[in-house]
């Protein structure tokens, strides 16, 4: 029986490299046998795993909860951190082989809408350290939350690695919601992973960002920085351009860098960017009003955040600002909206 699914969001399905899913295959389902038949269920054929192929979002969700269905608890979360800076490609041997921590983290928030294009960091330094929530940037039915700790998992393997003698500073924070297997992630992460809220995030002190990576090598980084820099200008020449400008600005927190510095990260001119974007009935204008507005309804919603630094975070220069942008987005003032739960 082969399992359909309707997506929960129209449009651009970004797919997962299938090398992830070949990861997790090896890994959680050696028999060959089984590993047809588990294809077979969702839709999906041996030819599909290809490497240099990507898997529908959609079809990735299907496989993850057919093998969630038929794996024990917990069935995911070795694999994930047992995820080699390979598994990512260029991207992950450019992130595990910077010169420094602080380097290897901003990478890993340039490249998330290359090697996680589903999800975005939502990276904030200060004098405290380093702290990203991840916060999704499509929406599909089906397991969608333990696809997003999947990707939480991932990315504490790949950061553990690079880490090396300062992977034990690396703080997690889950969703407070029931799991099964909460035992086996106390076990493995002890008191560094903390269950409250509602979102998945990450954490590091400031004193650990200056450090060399474990992995640090000129060469291999220099030659992998350069194909993920092609391999991300040949995946804006495939991909609608306004979703990898929205997971970008996510990841910023809403924040716009400016449209030349945003076009320059985009390997293009201003002009290039704004006729791009035109093309597909939308501006740079209008991406960065509408990432606002669902950082804003998530901070409103699931924070307790004065209102005057969710405005700050925004970018906001005072808080009158970011409430008539409320009102524009939602109808009623930021006050009213957090008070009626949306």
């Amino acid at each position: 029986m082969v399992i359909s699914r309707q997506a929960g969001q129209s449009g651009f399905d970004p797919g997962l490299p299938a090398i992830y899913l070949l990861h997790f295959f090896d890994a959680v389902v050696p028999d060959l046998a089984r590993q047809r038949g588990l294809l077979a269920a969702a839709g999906l054929r041996s030819v599909d795993f290809d490497p240099e192929r990507r898997i529908a979002l959609d079809r990735v969700l299907t496989l993850i909860e057919i093998m969630d269905q038929q794996g024990r608890p917990g069935w995911h979360i070795a694999p994930a951190l047992a995820m080699e800076a390979a598994h990512h490609g260029p991207v992950g041997i450019a992130i595990t082989t910077a010169p420094r921590v602080d380097l290897a983290l901003a990478l890993l928030s340039r490249f998330e809408p290359l090697r996680a294009p589903f999800a975005a960091l939502q990276a904030v330094t200060d004098e405290s350290g380093w702290s990203a929530g991840i916060l999704p940037t499509a929406q599909r039915d089906g397991p969608w939350d333990l696809l997003l700790e999947i990707h939480q998992l991932v990315l504490v393997g790949l950061l553990e690695r690079l880490l090396g003698r300062n992977a034990g500073y690396l703080n997690l924070q889950m969703p407070a919601s029931y799991r099964p297997w909460r035992a086996q992630l106390r076990g493995r992460f002890g008191d560094r992973l903390v269950f409250a809220g509602r979102h998945y995030r990450l954490q590091l002190p400031g004193h650990v960002l200056g450090e060399p990576c474990r992995l640090a090598n000129t060469n291999m980084h220099r030659d992998a920085l350069a194909r993920s820099e092609e391999a991300f200008r040949l995946r804006l020449n495939s991909s609608p351009l306004a979703a990898d400008i929205r997971a970008r600005l996510l990841a910023r927190g809403g924040r716009s860098p400016g449209l030349d510095a945003m076009a320059a990260e985009m390997a293009c001119s201003a002009r290039t960017l704004i006729r791009r974007l035109a093309a597909s009935g939308t501006s740079y204008r209008g991406l960065v009003d509408e990432t606002r507005q669902t950082i804003a309804a998530d901070l409103l919603q699931r924070s307790a955040l004065p209102i005057s630094r969710i405005a700050e975070r925004l970018g906001y220069q005072d808080t009158a600002n970011f409430g008539r942008a409320c009102r524009r987005w939602f109808g009623v003032s930021p006050g009213r909206f957090r008070k009626n739960g949306g």
